[in-house]
């Protein structure tokens, strides 16, 4: 109950935290390589909480988050390289035209239940992979779209990676927050009725297809975000960027950190992307490593790092092997307690 409690206590305030850590992180280190790959932790976290809203309160299984990454990262790069556009108005045309998009397809997506709408999604960001890597006088193929200027604020610009940091980690927090004023309102509230059973959901009068579509909206928002400050930062865009191997990953991440949970994206973000890195050394053998540690912990920790439960159940068959060796040790000592009368009165004899 008590860590049920910490953890209701530190998703309200997980915006602040989160903008405090690692604003205070930011001024302790002077890492170029920490600021760059945190920084990409970031925008992978954008995108992971808006599958979180989808999947972890929603119940809603897609695979189409690098779609609409793809749309945020694409529209920021065309518009700013090709017309000139700022590259603010190329990222806030690309949340809206994700918004329009995920509004759209959600209508037939949602018609579909199950293994059925997972198979479409699927297939959605396979098709955006697929032309994002066909189309080479739109999206530039798989040479991509170089030299995507920075976002300007008057005479600030974000060149600088600090600079850059600061920004990425600010919306984080931001996405963080309104994704916990989303879970705690009335939609919140309508979103887990839906994924414990959409049947009693609908029984209960609630509109269960606008309830999907505002989720689905939410995510493709926070994937075109994502998208959009990943390919702004690192000054490129790519199909690559929007590969299966991604799509694996993202979920990887959600279901590390844990489903449901606030601070899940971020630990699970930063988990995928920094840990990699680490044992880089190890060449040969780094991916076998990596893959084998993330099943164990997947395996035994099914609802994530951050689930309380999944750490009660671990702890558990814990208490139980102490509690037989207890047993066993209490066994031994009264055995040896009934023993020793016996060979007392044997040596008496003797």
């Amino acid at each position: 109950m008590r860590l049920d409690r910490l953890s209701g206590r530190s998703t309200r305030l997980a915006g602040p935290i989160t903008v405090t850590i690692v604003l205070a992180g930011l001024w302790l280190g002077d890492s170029a390589f920490w600021i760059y790959n945190l920084t990409l932790v970031g925008a992978y976290a954008i995108v992971v909480i808006g599958l979180n809203i989808l999947l972890g309160y929603a119940g809603l299984v897609s695979f189409a988050q690098t779609a609409f990454m793809a749309v945020g990262g694409y529209g920021v790069a065309i518009l700013s390289v090709r017309h000139a556009v700022d590259p603010w108005l190329g990222l806030i045309a690309g949340m809206a035209v994700a918004a329009v998009a995920a509004a759209l397809i959600g209508l037939a997506l949602f018609r579909l239940r199950g293994h059925y709408l997972t198979m479409a999604s699927f297939a959605l960001a396979m098709g955006v992979f697929g032309y994002a890597t066909a189309a080479v006088s739109f999206t530039g193929g798989s040479v991509g779209i170089a030299g995507v200027p920075p976002f300007v604020l008057g005479s600030f610009t974000f060149s600088d990676p600090r600079h850059a940091y600061v920004l990425v980690w600010v919306l984080v927090g931001l996405c963080a927050w309104a994704g916990v004023r989303a879970r705690d309102s009335h939609v919140g509230r309508a979103w887990r009725t839906i994924a414990d059973n959409e049947n009693v959901a609908a029984s209960l009068g609630l509109p269960v297809l606008r309830y999907k579509l505002i989720a689905f909206v939410i995510a493709a928002v926070m994937g075109a975000l994502g998208g959009g400050l990943y390919v702004d930062f690192t000054s490129y865009a790519n199909p690559e960027l929007y590969a299966p191997a991604i799509i694996v990953n993202i979920f990887l991440m959600l279901f590390l950190g844990g489903r449901g949970h606030t601070l899940g994206p971020i630990v699970g973000a930063a988990i995928v992307v920094i840990v990699p890195l680490q044992i880089a050394g190890l060449s040969d053998i780094q991916a076998i490593i990596f893959n084998l540690a993330l099943l164990v912990l997947i395996l035994v920790l099914p609802g994530g790092l951050l689930d309380a439960r999944s750490w009660r159940g671990l702890a558990a068959p814990l208490r139980r092997l102490r509690a037989l060796g207890g047993a066993d040790a209490q066994m031994a000592h009264t055995a040896d307690a009934e023993l020793e009368p016996a060979a007392l009165a044997g040596r008496s004899r003797r």
